[in-house]
């Protein structure tokens, strides 16, 4: 083959491969831009205390689960052990972050004491939501949003229909939730708040720890200080068992109970005529809006700064006059 001949030839063969690397290029391209991202599994996890014997824990775990996998992404749960649990939930937050997930959905059991592993969390660019108990609000910068109940709303809303039972007069007495839980604290602070100017007196109040065996003892001890009460609110449905019992072994009737929650049992106390009404929380909606929002904020379709630091998942009275609703609605 002469010079001229092979160099043209030369010319030619590398104007054909330019040209397919360039078909190939452009072709990358526009896959990527077609698809804006390229799909990715992500892990998210949910912190809990316990879901022994608590269907609202429940209902939030298997309504977080049920929107991470349908969006084909993988689900992890860690629960404490217990209402009191704090070192352990802390203990397990840190070993979630070591596992470098993306993702942690926690509903903290002491609103200090995650501070720290939030803090890590953050350091580490994973996502965190918080569901049914806040934390302070000059931390917000450490989680993307809360999701729950208004719990001072309900428990203000709870105050204000006692006022009315009690007709503005009478003593009632608190069974509160666990030392240092904001939500717990949101609703005793909001049941107060209602019962202002009413007349109506808080006799006594101690904390039930969540646990019917520390509600029957705590309300045992207050109802020996305090015979002449009229009612009694409970921080949770979880302790209405115990409230009860502690009152048949006093021997105290006709005590009006108003609750919070919004459970089965709850309701069927109401249906029986045990307890007088329960502020209902929606925990499978807590759950489904949580997942929701960070699963749109790892793949990319919500930006951050687009994201509510509160969204509230509504409360409503559950009592004699909506059973029929109740029922249908309770977890």
């Amino acid at each position: 083959m002469g010079k001229l001949k092979k160099a043209r030839h030369i010319t030619f063969v590398l104007a054909i491969v330019i040209s397919l690397t360039g078909c190939t290029t452009t072709k990358t391209v526009s896959i990527s831009d077609s698809n804006n991202a390229v799909k990715k599994e992500f892990t998210v996890a949910f912190s809990v205390k316990t879901l022994t014997n608590e269907s609202f824990q429940q209902a939030i775990a298997d309504s977080i689960k049920a929107k991470v996998e349908s969006n084909g992404d993988k689900f992890i749960i860690v629960t404490a052990g217990g209402q009191t649990a704090v070192a352990s939930q802390v203990n397990q937050i840190e070993d979630l972050i070591s596992k470098k997930v993306d993702a942690i959905i926690i509903n903290p059991i002491d609103s200090n004491a995650v501070i720290p592993v939030m803090k890590k969390a953050k350091e580490k660019g994973i996502k965190v939501v918080l569901v049914d108990t806040p934390i302070d609000k000059s931390k917000e910068d450490l989680y993307l949003t809360y999701v729950g109940t208004d719990n001072f709303n309900a428990g203000q809303q709870a105050g204000k229909k006692m006022a009315e039972l009690l007709n503005n007069k009478g003593k009632v007495l608190i069974v509160r939730g666990a030392n240092g839980n904001a939500a717990g604290d949101g609703r005793v602070n909001g049941f107060k708040k209602g019962l202002e100017g009413s007349g109506v007196e808080v006799a006594a109040e101690q904390a039930g720890d969540w646990s019917n065996d520390k509600a029957m003892q705590v309300t045992e001890n207050m109802l020996q200080g305090h015979k002449d009460v009229d009612a009694i609110f409970s921080a949770s449905d979880v302790m209405l068992d115990g409230i009860l019992q502690g009152l048949n072994e006093s021997k105290k009737t006709n005590v009006k109970i108003i609750s919070v929650d919004g459970s089965k049992k709850g309701v069927d106390m109401i249906q029986n005529h045990q307890i007088t009404g329960t502020m209902a929380q929606f925990p499978a909606k807590i759950g489904d809006m949580a997942a929701d929002t960070v699963l749109q904020v790892l793949h990319g379709k919500l930006e951050i700064n687009a994201v509510k630091k509160t969204i509230d998942s509504g409360t409503n009275l559950y009592d004699q006059s909506n059973l029929t609703d109740a029922l249908k609605t309770a977890f």
